[in-house]
């Protein structure tokens, strides 16, 4: 089987810290069939490189290459957001993507086309397709993508039309299903599958020690990017508390974005400075030795100013595999693998209070060993090999003729 997977979301290095996810899952797929991922170029990125198991290639978008400035950085909504010059930039991004898509399929005979996020990759794939099928098209949803066309008036329109020319659907999350069926006003019928992680990197030990915690009482952790989805400054407020009873505890920040000046000021307002540490962007095998050490992972993501979230944010399944202790909000796809007092705690979103008290359940917790057991008992299932099976179980009954469920 040839699989084409399409996404604005991919590294431009293995390592560069930008969302991995879809580089990952094409991974998996690649150690059981052909792949090929299709991303947007950027300046300085090879137009064709091999990496590990996948066959890359970037397709060019707007002219001249340096005014490129849609994909990447912020990510797409940030950047729209951000720059009047990648406002003018979508039009072109989908055409460009669809016809590189048609492009692909001829030259290598692609059987599917997995494509991430609804736009602008479903709507270029279901453009490229056309009316007569050439070839299977999978779309993956994960909760952004959907949260954006509900906001726009012809978003329902532009989301009917992309899954009619679709042969099946994955959700990230079951919340995001849910928005996905009220967009679309009838059963998607989506899969719903959790990104993963790579167990046998996050569980493994010895690799590297633990960090030592710079803080007496040890670390709670946050992993992500600093946008207001993520909730960081919730945790930050939420800290406080938790040093009334901990006061020798301390809170690593690992990430980087466009509220880390906000997010800093918060520290300086709260009087955290010698209980914060920022550490900037970390590669995928760092990360490792932090979520080993640290006391808690918390994960505060909530539902931001523009109604968008996250479907399942890879750090809750990497912090179960390293076999941290997880704090996270109630929203979307967490409530999918976190059982609260099981194998993690919910708070709920936007409510410092109620993190403070779900983070010292957490620290207070007189059987952490059975919580960490039962932890990583869920990352197990979400091995990339896992999640790529069950990807390939869904491809292969669609390309001899079978309904994917």
């Amino acid at each position: 089987m040839r699989v084409l997977v399409s996404s604005s979301t991919f590294p431009l290095r293995p390592d560069d810290g930008l969302p991995r996810f879809v580089y990952d899952l094409a991974q998996a797929l690649a150690r059981r069939c052909q792949v090929t991922a299709l991303a947007p170029d950027a300046p300085g990125a090879a137009r064709r490189e091999r990496m590990a198991d996948v066959d890359v290639r970037r397709f060019s978008y707007f002219r001249p290459r340096r005014w490129q400035s849609l994909a990447y950085g912020h990510g797409i909504l940030g950047n729209l957001r951000a720059s009047p010059l990648a406002v003018l930039q979508p039009p072109p991004f989908v055409w460009c993507q669809a016809r590189a898509t048609r492009a692909l399929v001829r030259e290598q005979g692609i059987d599917l086309v997995n494509s991430h996020f609804l736009i602008p990759q479903g709507l270029s794939s279901a453009l490229a397709r056309g009316p007569s099928a050439r070839f299977r098209h999978v779309l993956s949803v994960h909760a952004g993508d959907v949260y954006a066309l509900s906001r726009l008036p012809f978003g329902r329109a532009l989301a009917r039309f992309v899954v009619s020319r679709c042969d099946g659907v994955f959700a990230a999350g079951s919340h995001v299903r849910e928005r996905l069926d009220q967009l679309l006003r009838t059963p998607s019928q989506a899969v719903v599958q959790p990104m993963g992680a790579d167990f046998a990197l996050f569980r493994g030990a010895g690799a590297r020690p633990p960090v030592a915690s710079p803080f007496a009482d040890g670390y709670v952790l946050f992993l992500g990017r600093f946008v207001e989805k993520k909730g960081a400054v919730y945790l930050l407020r939420a800290l406080p508390r938790v040093l009334e009873r901990w006061p020798g505890l301390g809170l690593i920040a690992i990430g980087y974005g466009p509220l880390e000046g906000d997010l800093r000021r918060e520290v300086t307002r709260l009087g955290l400075e010698g209980s914060v540490e920022f550490v900037g962007r970390k590669t995928h095998a760092e990360i490792v030795p932090y979520l080993q050490g640290s006391r808690l992972a918390v994960v505060p993501s909530i539902i931001d100013r523009h109604g968008e979230t996250e479907g399942m944010p890879t750090v809750v399944a990497e912090a179960l595999a390293a076999g941290a202790r997880v704090v996270g909000s109630a929203v979307d796809g967490i409530p999918d693998l976190i059982r609260h007092g099981r194998n993690g705690w919910l708070c709920r979103q936007r409510d410092p209070v109620d993190l403070a008290e779900k983070m010292l359940l957490a620290l207070d917790d007189p059987t952490p060993s059975a919580i960490v057991e039962r932890a990583v008992e869920t990352a197990r299932g979400l091995d990339w090999a896992q999640v790529a099976g069950r990807y390939l179980e869904v491809f292969e009954r669609l390309c001899v003729g079978e309904s994917p469920e």
